[in-house]
């Protein structure tokens, strides 16, 4: 009987140690969150664009790491912009343009920060800040504007985007939103306009996925 007592008492204190390093290992790295990307939501009519799905190349999706891509291409009159989703668990997911583009054949002829204003309010701290590029290839210039988005807030700098997608919540990935337009007669300040206008409009709905359970 006490052999058995003994044995018995030990198995209790095994099972109390083991609860003990569960929760202790629960409360040092908390358990993965559910973060669905929603893209469905980013409506096809934003700030006098028109947009359409364009189908999903598998074979991109599959070289970025992308857990969740959509393409679109949104018309506005005469303009047309094609806008990229790209959301990964992983940093690597995240491509800048600024090394991909040259890897590509384009030239950058300049590249600077903006900061885009939203048609609604952002769901975080801070304001959205993107990058801006002029790139040309032979006779054709594009203006490219790009946002890379983490759960908190963006960063235009691709180390420091990485850095914080590394370090923030799991499960939540990071998100990069790039748009781009052909610079026409109508100049690069046009092309601008039109790439913040439409930014403006996705960004909220893009990232909305991270947020809708924060209130």
């Amino acid at each position: 009987m006490r052999h058995n007592a003994r044995r018995h008492y030990v198995a209790i204190a095994f099972m109390l140690l083991s609860a003990a390093i569960t929760w202790g290992m629960r409360t040092i790295r908390p358990e993965v969150i559910a973060y669905d990307p929603d893209f469905d939501a980013v409506p096809l009519q934003l700030a006098g664009f028109t947009g359409e799905v364009v189908p999903r190349d598998e074979a991109i999706a599959e070289y970025l790491e992308a857990d969740e891509m959509r393409s679109l291409a949104y018309q506005r009159d005469d303009v047309i912009v094609d806008a990229s989703l790209i959301h990964g668990l992983s940093w690597r997911t995240v491509h800048t343009p600024a090394a991909c583009l040259p890897s590509q054949g384009w030239n950058v002829e300049w590249e600077r920060a903006v900061t885009v204003p939203l048609e609604a309010a952002a769901p975080h701290e801070g304001p959205v800040r993107g990058q801006l590029m002029r790139v040309n290839r032979g006779d054709y210039s594009m203006m490219v504007l790009f946002v890379f988005a983490h759960k908190g807030g963006t960063n235009p700098d691709y180390a420091e985007h990485s850095l914080a997608v590394m370090s923030g919540p799991r499960g939540a990935g990071g998100l990069s939103i790039m748009l781009t337009t052909a610079i026409t007669q109508e100049g690069p300040v046009r092309a601008r306009q039109d790439l913040l206008d439409l930014m403006g409009g996705i960004y909220p709905y893009a990232v909305d996925f991270w947020y809708r359970d924060d209130a």
